[in-house]
């Protein structure tokens, strides 16, 4: 189905690795190919005209889109070339120099599976895993509708054992935002942890109309082995009067993360999102910045987080190494909760910055408002868990898979411009013992500490 694009990428990666073109002279090419497709729309009568002339003007843009945005060696022109279906990915993957690096050393593995549903095809790309994790590219193509008239409800992937990932939009979907025409979406799902399993089946839920279909491909790949590098740093910084340690970094090929551990003397609580604002910096002035929202806790209890980084140096030899911390989410741990008495229907303490309001207790549930800044993320506002009068804890569920048998209620969330409203169902008095007061504890809150701090990691 691309083999005519294969040649002509194979042909202009030849003529343009012979001869020197101005960055002026490529944006003109650009804007050229640009303006050729919408005279060439504009002819062409039926469907299928139009989807092979367009293809051939995107197989040339892409090829001179990769040279004007990043150094492109050699071998990666040589992928692009060679492998099937790797122009779905390009624009996923032009931006991440780690993942850039890894199809240059042969970490893509194409699959190039797809399964066809009322006029939709779902493809399953390709996989880059090594031992920590994997990224899938996938795609979704129309017949007789634009792609951006669909919506994506869930992601999953599985072995025969159990479910490895599942990601859901919760009350709500994500609109496909079609590539370069309105017949193709290309995505990519970065997954942390990934089972030794070679046969998995990935899966997509999308949203057509009112109906959710989901579209299911078997699929077996290779784990490329080989061994992270470790970075030991054991260094300590202070923020603001509290003390972090900065312990190790790890690279993989796809990933690397930075292990900070936290002081339990601290007084402020790290709230979600901590890290968002780490950095690293080699001596060429590359940067690493941290991974938003991914920042965890291995164990519940543990002092230790792990923050992803967005891209990997794995392929680099960096000589001077600095880290920098940015703004880090914490608040004082006295202030991290707010009590609600769900008899009187009062919210007995909260924070000194007053963000909640509107409780009411009705028909078993309770409801309360938060208003905040509007450059707040408001996905961030949720409760995760409270503590009734007699210390048992109960964890909100709020869609999506099942969690694992603890004690848990429902829950929802309903976000409006400069407010959340969040909502829980309170237990059965009778079969949980229930007792108010009830103890909501923070993990969100509009609170950071910042100082120009840095840490140096290979000198």
């Amino acid at each position: 189905m691309f083999e005519e694009e294969k040649r002509k990428l194979e042909q202009r990666r030849k003529s343009i690795g012979q001869i020197e073109v101005s960055k002026d002279k490529l944006h003109s090419a650009v804007q050229s190919g640009f303006e050729k497709a919408k005279k060439e729309q504009l002819l062409k009568r039926t469907k299928l005209l139009k989807r092979s002339s367009w293809s051939i003007v995107v197989a040339a843009i892409l090829l001179v889109s990769f040279i004007t945005s990043i150094s492109v060696s050699p071998a990666f022109a040589n992928k692009i070339a060679s492998i099937p279906g790797m122009e779905r990915i390009v624009d996923l993957i032009h931006q991440d120099r780690g993942l850039t690096a890894a199809v240059e050393n042969d970490f893509y593995q194409p699959l190039n599976l797809s399964q066809e549903k009322n006029g939709i095809t779902v493809t399953l790309d390709g996989v880059i895993a090594d031992n920590k994790g994997m990224v899938i590219f996938y795609s979704v193509r129309t017949e007789d509708m634009d792609v951006s008239s669909l919506e994506l409800k869930h992601l999953r992937l599985w072995s025969k054992a159990n479910i490895k990932y599942s990601f859901e939009v919760m009350n709500s979907t994500l609109p496909l935002t079609p590539n370069l025409d309105d017949e193709i979406f290309s995505g990519s799902e970065h997954i942390e942890k990934v089972t030794n399993d070679k046969n998995l089946s990935w899966a997509i839920g999308l949203k057509n109309g009112e109906k959710i279909v989901t579209f299911t491909i078997p699929f077996t790949y290779e784990k490329m082995e080989v061994e992270s590098k470790n970075i030991v740093v054991n260094k300590e910084v202070e923020i603001e009067g509290q003390h972090f340690t900065v312990k190790e970094l790890i690279v993989d090929p796809i990933r690397t993360i930075v292990k900070i551990e936290e002081n339990p003397n601290n007084t402020k609580k790290l709230l979600a999102r901590p890290f968002d604002d780490l950095e690293l910096m080699d001596e060429k002035g590359r940067k690493w910045s941290a991974l938003p929202g991914n920042a965890y806790k291995p164990l519940p209890k543990s002092n230790i987080w792990v923050v992803p980084l967005k891209e990997s140096f794995y392929f680099y030899d960096p000589k001077k190494l600095s880290l920098s911390f940015g703004k880090v989410a914490a608040m004082d741990k006295e202030e991290a909760h707010i009590l609600i008495d769900t008899e009187s229907e009062k919210i007995i303490d909260q924070p000194s910055r007053s963000i909640f309001s509107n409780l009411q207790v009705k028909d078993n549930h309770v409801s309360l408002t938060v208003k905040i800044d509007k450059d707040y993320d408001m996905n961030m506002v949720r409760f995760i868990k409270f503590i009734d009068a007699n210390e048992k804890e109960f964890y909100i569920h709020y869609g999506g898979r099942i969690p694992h048998p603890y004690n848990y209620v429902t829950g929802s969330i309903t976000i409006s411009p400069g407010e959340v409203n969040i909502e829980f169902e309170l237990p059965n008095k009778a079969l949980s013992n229930f007792a108010s007061p009830v103890r909501l504890e923070l993990d969100f809150y509009p609170s950071w500490i910042e100082e120009d701090v840095k840490v140096d990691i290979k000198q």
